[in-house]
């Protein structure tokens, strides 16, 4: 199936025939569901999306009937295409495997046009870039009212409008200035009060050799904005309006000038030009961080490291949502006095849902808030990265790198001056930084217990937390001890007073629906889930299918022979996908060859799984593995639903050998427990309940 949203809502099949639209509430719901597309949406707010107000008493049966109608909709239309609507814990998901959303190519083709340009590929990524620009077929789901879902709609509008400027931008750096100027007039009379379109249509002008009319531009978009909202334009327009006067000769007037004594005539001296003042860009630092002292103290040791050392830059990686940012922001806030040449900070997009920003991008930035005119700015990396150490040289400033994707990404942004600090924060661990540049690497884990019920207490007031110190501790140990988790579950939370934590320890309790429950309501990027998404999507496919297999395994200790069954591999040929998943901090690595999933992040991949892998991957990876069960020894937590029949041993990609003790296991009370230590691992894996059924006793 083929859905389109990128102007009227419109679905077709696979053989171009279009389905037909069944009533507005319909069409609604249809809407909530694809800009959400790959995520469950609950049914209260499909109720929202589907009535403005007022909802009647059996919306949510509606809802369901609506639901079930659409399924029959896509089935009859295409009988041989996959499912499309799922049944997901308390909502319903758009799956679009095997299938195809206009806006879901709109970005993968945008962020593809944003990689050619950081790679300096300016032609290609106009291509790209306009390519994306024509599925879009009007306003995003144009004509369809959608209330509830608005900021989804509003987001794609804004998504393309930003993707037009990236492409003017490249078009006028290729000196396409004279076509590009009848589309700027356009765009800028569709979007009056659009700086970015008002400044390119301004260079256009320029460059085409209508400076006057560039300025004329100019005076329009000021009286705009001083008649309607009492603003001055932006600074950037300011500064381009400057150099645009610059170029244009003054006419002025002759004037009589009455003869003066020479004692009078003597030339004032012109006043120096002021100094700019240093930069301040750090973000402000969060009133609630708790803890991390040792990682604190860590990156203080920056500020002692000698000057004939190269160990200026610390890399600070962890797992999405540990708090790296708060931590990196936090002790930048703390030693900003330590640096009277002011705080650089650029949030590098590394893991984002906008593409990495290039770093010939972040360094015309840092130049311009170092002082440099934008005309002044060199428009080839290699010479901005050597004009911004050349200006550093002698300052004593820090740089804060936030959410980068890797180390080519950082490396022109260092400072090459020895009382310059610079700390790079990133999902991935930045080997290359450590071994080329000296950087000291510190990876941040979740938060200790104590320190996790510490969060707790400061973002609901201890009075909650001490009069239930046992949901407390439950809800901490549910979240994995991960601040974001922590944070969103204060913020439901502290929205709901009256709520007991005994209440809500029992929702996230339920591992089915735990992560549907770490999520902000009508903030898509606020939950563990998206955080989560972004990593995943980051990875290449033998990674990403690595990593839904792993959640078959049921114990904690994920060795790289069992690893390698599941797979169909042998151990050497696994063991770098797993070491790429360690990397990315997706894996603890607990000792050599022994790999652990954090809870949370067990039950993402699980959901990946489900969604995924197909009937026959599946059965075949179990098969697999319950050979290699059987090679060594058997397990007593492994038994699937269907018979195995043992594959010859080098079919599961591993030498048979004995188990130790330590890696056997036995389930009880719903729970699976390791031999070594008698501790409890984590709950049944929810999708291999339906697979396979464990051994009791």
């Amino acid at each position: 199936m083929e859905f389109r949203i990128l102007g009227s809502l419109e679905v077709w099949t696979g053989d171009g025939r279009r389905v037909p639209s069944e009533g507005s509430r319909q069409e609604r719901l249809l809407a909530a569901l694809l800009l959400n597309a790959d995520s469950s949406v609950p049914v209260a707010r499909l109720v929202d999306a589907v009535w403005d107000e007022r909802p009647p008493a059996t919306a949510t049966r509606q809802v369901r009937n609506l639901a079930g109608v659409l399924r029959r909709r896509f089935a009859e239309a295409d009988p041989q295409a996959p499912p499309v609507l799922l049944t997901d814990g308390r909502g319903y998901r758009i799956t679009l495997t095997g299938h195809h959303l206009d806006a879901r190519a709109f970005t993968d083709r945008l962020a593809a046009a944003r990689r050619e340009a950081a790679a300096g590929g300016i032609a290609a990524a106009v291509d790209g870039l306009r390519a994306a620009l024509a599925l879009w077929r009007g306003p995003a789901l144009d004509g369809l009212a959608v209330d509830a879902d608005a900021p989804g709609a509003v987001a794609l509008d804004e998504l393309r409008l930003t993707a037009w400027e990236e492409c003017l931008d490249l078009e006028l750096a290729l000196g396409r200035h004279r076509a590009a100027v009848p589309e700027l007039t356009a765009l800028v009379a569709d979007h009056p009060l659009r700086e970015r379109f008002t400044g390119q249509l301004m260079r256009a002008l320029h460059g085409s050799g209508r400076t006057p009319e560039g300025l004329a531009a100019y005076r329009r978009i000021a009286d705009r904005l001083a008649d309607g909202l009492g603003l001055d334009p932006g600074p950037e327009l300011r500064a381009l309006h400057l150099d645009l006067l610059a170029t244009e000769p003054l006419r002025v007037e002759p004037m009589r000038v009455e003869p003066v004594r020479a004692e009078a005539a003597r030339p004032e001296q012109a006043p120096a030009p002021a100094e700019p003042p240093p930069p301040a860009q750090l973000p402000p630092a969060l009133a609630t961080f708790v803890g991390r002292d040792t990682e604190l103290s860590a990156l203080d040791a920056l500020l002692t490291a000698p000057a004939r050392q190269k160990a200026t830059v610390c890399t600070v990686s962890g797992l999405a949502g540990v708090g790296k940012t708060t931590l990196a922001v936090d002790w930048a806030h703390k030693v900003r006095d330590r640096f009277p040449d002011g705080q650089l900070y650029a949030d590098l997009h590394g893991y984002s849902v906008d593409a990495p920003l290039a770093p010939h991008t972040v360094l015309a930035r840092f130049l311009r808030a170092l002082g440099v005119p934008g005309d002044r700015i060199p428009t080839t990396p290699d010479e901005a990265a050597a004009l911004y150490r050349s200006l550093l040289a002698g300052r004593r400033l820090l740089v804060v790198l936030d959410n980068a994707r890797d180390a080519e990404q950082v490396r022109p942004l260092l400072p090459g001056a020895p009382d310059c600090r610079t700390v790079v924060t990133s999902r991935t661990r930045l080997d290359g930084l450590t071994v080329r540049n000296g950087a000291r690497p510190l990876v941040l884990d979740v938060l200790p217990a104590h320190q996790a019920l510490d969060l707790l207490a400061r973002l609901l007031g201890e009075h909650r937390t001490s009069a239930e110190p046992r949901a407390a501790a439950e809800l901490a140990a549910s979240c994995g001890r991960l601040p974001l988790a922590l944070a969103i579950t204060a913020s439901r939370l502290a929205a709901c007073p009256d709520r007991s934590l005994t209440d809500h320890s029992a929702e996230l309790l339920d591992v089915e629906h735990r992560l549907s429950a770490l999520q902000i309501e009508g903030d898509a990027t606020s939950a563990v889930r998206a955080a989560f998404d972004l990593s995943y999507r980051s990875l290449p496919a033998e990674a990403r299918a690595l990593l839904r297999l792993l959640t078959l395994l049921p114990a904690v200790g994920i060795g790289s022979e069992a690893a390698a069954a599941l797979a169909g591999a042998p151990p050497a040929a696994v063991r770098p996908v797993l070491d790429r998943l360690a990397t990315a901090h997706l894996l603890a690595v607990d000792e050599h060859d022994r790999y652990r999933l954090n809870d949370l992040l067990h039950l993402y991949a699980a959901e990946r799984y489900s969604v995924e892998t197909g009937t026959a991957e599946r059965r075949a990876a179990l098969a697999r593995l319950g050979s290699w069960y059987l090679h060594r020894g058997g397990s007593p937590v492994f038994r699937p639903a269907a018979p195995i029949r043992p594959a010859p041993a080098a079919t599961t990609g591993s030498r048979p050998r004995h188990p130790r003790p330590a890696e056997r296991a036995w389930r009880r009370g719903g729970n699976i427990y390791d031999a070594g230590t008698g501790h409890r691992a984590r709950p049944y894996p929810p999708h291999l309940r339906t697979e396979s059924e464990p051994q009791s006793g």
